[in-house]
This record gives structure tokens, C-alpha cells and sequence, in this order.
């Protein structure tokens, strides 16, 4: 007689590939596109709400330092949006975008030298970066640094030359060390690029009053 079968029957131990897989839990929604969302409908606090939230759990998300800076400068608060970006670039400096926002408030506050620093250094990063070339460009011209303002605006122009401020502000630079036809071709092609830039007509007519 057979031996009787067993009441339990072993089951095969399953492969790798055959065990129950593990899966992450579900993320929440970004929260950096939760606040360009919140901005975008027009609800600032809460965008800076939900920006500072991501900067506690994140202490070195330079973007969003970058992103609540901007808030703050919108809010006036140009002390507040200047501590932000520092410490943005404390652990991002060579982010060119949020170097450039701290050189626009520095410039602001009339810390011209500060600002250029912090765009010579976004120049180091990123030398063929136009907007950098302008900003620096239009930081000399407000310095009367013509000559260096014509060589960072030549270079703007030459990066993106469908950028109307580049040109109108070499005519300017141009127009200041008495360059008169390259001031007249910088302003012409300003307004040609857009011809109800009043800024750019009025320079040509001046430039022709000199000629």
C-alpha cells in the first residue's frame, strides 16, 4: 500500500523575477510647478508659501531660493530677495540665470561694482551667453565705460542678433566716443528690427543731427 501523502504540500520558493515587486510610493505634485501655478493664477502668497515649504525640506534647492527671491523683489522686499539669491549661489555659484538676477538688484541699489562681479563671473561660466553680454554691456554704459560697452555689446549683437536692445544700446555706446556712422548703423538696425521702437528712432535722429 502506498504510504499516505503528506496534508501539506510545499510550495516552490519563487525566483528574483517572480517576487512581488516593490513600488515607491506615489509623489505629490512638484512643488516648483505647484507655484508657477499658483503665480500664474495670479495667488503670490501662496506660491511663496508653498516655495518656502520646499526650502525647508530642500535647504539647497537654488531654484526655488531663485524663484522666491523674484517674489520677494515683486513685494519690494529687495533686502530679502538679495539673501536668497546668496545663498542660491552658495550652493549653486555658477548658476548664471540667478548670478544675472543678483547683478539686476545690485544695479538697482546702484552696488555697481558688486554687480559687475557677479557678471564677470556669469561671463567665466558662460562667455558666448548674450544675455549676460548685454546686461554687462548696459552695466558700462550706465558707468559711461563706453569703449568696454561696445566691445560686451558687439559681442551681444554677434550672439543673438535679432536682439533690438543689443543694437540700440551699441549705437548708444557708439554715439558716446563719437563712432557717428557705426552709431547710425546700430540704431538703424535697432529700428528695423522694430520700427515703433521710439527709443531706437529718436537715436537716429540725433545721430543725424550730429552728422
Amino acid at each position: 500500500v502506498p504510504p499516505a501523502e503528506s496534508a501539506e504540500v510545499q510550495l516552490p520558493i519563487a525566483e528574483a523575477d517572480e517576487r512581488p515587486v516593490e513600488r515607491a510610493p506615489k509623489q505629490g505634485p512638484d512643488a516648483m510647478q505647484q507655484a508657477r501655478d499658483f503665480l500664474a493664477a495670479g495667488e503670490a502668497s501662496a506660491a511663496m508659501t508653498t516655495l518656502r515649504a520646499l526650502i525647508a525640506r530642500e535647504p539647497r534647492h537654488a531654484a526655488a531660493r531663485g524663484a522666491l527671491a523674484e517674489l520677494l523683489e515683486l513685494k519690494g522686499d529687495l533686502d530679502g530677495a538679495l539673501a536668497e539669491l546668496g545663498r542660491a549661489l552658495d550652493s549653486a555659484p555658477d548658476d548664471v540665470s540667478i548670478l544675472r538676477a543678483r547683478a539686476t538688484l545690485f544695479t538697482t541699489r546702484g552696488k555697481y561694482d558688486l554687480a559687475e562681479a557677479d557678471l564677470r563671473r556669469a561671463v567665466r561660466v558662460d562667455e558666448r551667453n548674450s544675455d549676460v553680454q548685454l546686461q554687462l554691456g548696459v552695466l558700462f554704459c550706465k558707468r559711461a565705460r563706453w569703449r568696454e560697452a561696445v566691445e560686451l555689446l558687439r559681442a551681444a549683437v554677434a550672439s543673438d542678433p535679432h536682439r533690438v536692445a543689443s543694437h540700440y544700446y551699441l549705437g548708444e555706446a557708439y554715439n558716446s566716443i563719437d563712432d557717428l556712422p557705426a552709431a547710425l548703423a546700430a540704431d538703424q538696425a535697432a529700428a528695423t528690427l522694430d520700427p515703433t521702437n521710439h527709443r531706437a528712432l529718436k537715436a537716429i535722429g540725433i545721430v543725424l543731427d550730429r552728422l
